[in-house]
């Protein structure tokens, strides 16, 4: 019998859970009017193992969404993440959420993907997936990520949650548009499984958090 996954994703602010067995989706949450909006984790994880004919013991790995995004609904996932590899010894891996978003937003394309996700006022975190890999990734203030955009806004797509109020008395600005803040579980899933080759097996992950001291550079 193929290994069964459980994926965790809430670091866009909506939850969503998935089951995989093998390389095959077989639940995802998001496509559940009565789990959409639910912020209950044990909520979306019990109606999975309900829907799927399983049990929790026959979960062999969790896949959880690390972020950078919204910090307390991140760590509650990864603490319920946790609790489970503690409890019942199994791996827990950490997925990047820039490399989740962008994995998404590309889908084996060419061009980069700038992803943005707010911090700390006035600060952002920002990265670039492109050929498959996160190869950049910092905390900036504003003027330092929207200089960055300017840079990538004709070479990249974006993807994430951002938005740059116009400066008084300047001229107003167009910026792109993020084209999503969320990975399919599918996409979820097959990461998982990339990094399940090469992570170091741990039942025990932490949370990206901001980092006040990094300054632009």
């Amino acid at each position: 019998m193929a290994m069964m996954s459980l994926l965790l994703q809430n670091s866009a602010g909506q939850m969503a859970v998935g089951l995989g067995e093998g390389d095959q989706l077989i639940f995802d949450s998001s496509r559940d009017a009565d789990l959409v909006g639910l912020r209950n984790v044990q909520a979306h994880v019990q109606a999975g193992l309900d829907q799927s004919g399983k049990a929790m013991s026959d979960v062999g790995r969790v896949f959880v969404d690390i972020g950078p995004g919204g910090l307390g609904a991140t760590r509650t996932t990864v603490a319920f993440a946790n609790a489970l590899g503690f409890a019942a010894s199994i791996p827990v891996i950490g997925l990047h959420a820039f490399e989740l978003i962008g994995r998404h937003v590309s889908a084996g394309g060419e061009r980069p993907v700038v992803c943005i996700r707010p911090a700390a006022r006035p600060n952002y975190y920002i990265g670039k997936f492109e050929a498959g890999v996160l190869s950049y990734f910092q905390f900036k203030d504003v003027e330092a990520v929207k200089e960055f955009v300017r840079a990538h806004r004709h070479i990249a797509d974006f993807a994430g949650k951002f938005a740059f109020p116009n400066v008084e008395n300047a001229p107003d600005e167009t910026w792109p548009v993020s084209q999503g803040n969320s990975a399919s579980m599918e996409c979820f899933l097959a990461l998982g499984l990339e990094k399940y080759q090469t992570s170091p097996r741990s039942t025990r992950v932490f949370p990206i958090s901001e980092d006040l001291s990094v300054t632009a550079q």
